[in-house]
C-alpha cells in the first residue's frame, strides 16, 4: 500500500513538473509563479499561481479551455478543475520577476537590456526585497556571448542561506539567439543567520525573563536609569 502511494505521488509530481514547464512556455510574458497539480475527491485540479489571473486567463476566461486541454492531454485526465491564483507580492517571487525581464527583452531588445534590469530590480527593492541579483547571458551585443550581472542589497552566495533564496531562470529569444535570463531575490521574510535582532527590555515576555540570568537584569536595569 505504502509503495503503491509513493508510486502516485511521484507520478503527481511528474505530471505537476511538466505542466509547470508547459503553461509557463504556452503563457510566457502572463507572469505565472508556479503550477500546482494533485487529485481531490472529485477528480483532478489545477492550480496556476501568477501575478494577475486576468492575464493568464484572458478576457471572458478566454484560456480556459485552452489550459483544461493541457491538463487532458498530460495527465490523462477528463475535465479537471482549474483554479488561477493570484501571489501577494509579485515582485519578490523570482518566477514571476524572471519571466517578467524576459518578455520585457523580447518586446525591446538586447540593447534595452541593462535599462530593463535596472529598472525591474528597483522595483523589486521597493517591494520590500532584501536583495536581488540578475544574471543576463547570450548574444548581447555582437556575435560573442558575454554576461551582464547586476545586484542591489544582500544575496548570499555560499552557505545555508544560498539554498533558500529563490532563484529563477527563463530564456528571451531574440533575433541574435536565446538570451538567459537567471533571477535571485532574497525575500524579507527569509530568515539570516547573521542578522540579531536586539530586543529591548520592556519587549521581553515573562517567561523569557525567567530564561535570562539575573545579574545580566541587574546591569540592564541600571543602564536604563
Amino acid at each position: 500500500m505504502a509503495s503503491k502511494n509513493l508510486e502516485e505521488l511521484l507520478k503527481e509530481q511528474k505530471i505537476q513538473a511538466i505542466l509547470d514547464k508547459t503553461l509557463k512556455n504556452k503563457f510566457k510574458g502572463k507572469l505565472i509563479s508556479k503550477v500546482e497539480y494533485f487529485k481531490i475527491s472529485m477528480g483532478t485540479k489545477v492550480i496556476i499561481y501568477c501575478a494577475r489571473p486576468r492575464l493568464v486567463l484572458g478576457r471572458a476566461n478566454e484560456n480556459l479551455d485552452e489550459i483544461k486541454k493541457i491538463v487532458e492531454n498530460i495527465a490523462n485526465v477528463k475535465d479537471p478543475s482549474i483554479e488561477v491564483v493570484g501571489v501577494e507580492n509579485p515582485l519578490l517571487d523570482s518566477e514571476i520577476v524572471a519571466d517578467l525581464i524576459a518578455s520585457q527583452i523580447e518586446r525591446y531588445g538586447n540593447r534595452a537590456i541593462r535599462r530593463i534590469m535596472q529598472r525591474v530590480m528597483e522595483q523589486v527593492m521597493q517591494a520590500g526585497a532584501l536583495g536581488i541579483e540578475v544574471r543576463v547571458t547570450g548574444k548581447i551585443i555582437g556575435d560573442r556571448s558575454s554576461t551582464i550581472r547586476e545586484q542591489k542589497g544582500y544575496i548570499k552566495k555560499s552557505g545555508e542561506l544560498n539554498k533558500i533564496i529563490g532563484k529563477s531562470i527563463r530564456h528571451a529569444k531574440l533575433p541574435s539567439g536565446v538570451i538567459g535570463i537567471q533571477v535571485r531575490i532574497l525575500k524579507p521574510t527569509d530568515k539570516l543567520p547573521d542578522r540579531i535582532n536586539i530586543k529591548d527590555i520592556s519587549e521581553i515576555k515573562p517567561e523569557e525573563l525567567e530564561k535570562i540570568d539575573p545579574s545580566l537584569l541587574e546591569k540592564l536595569a541600571k543602564q536604563g536609569q
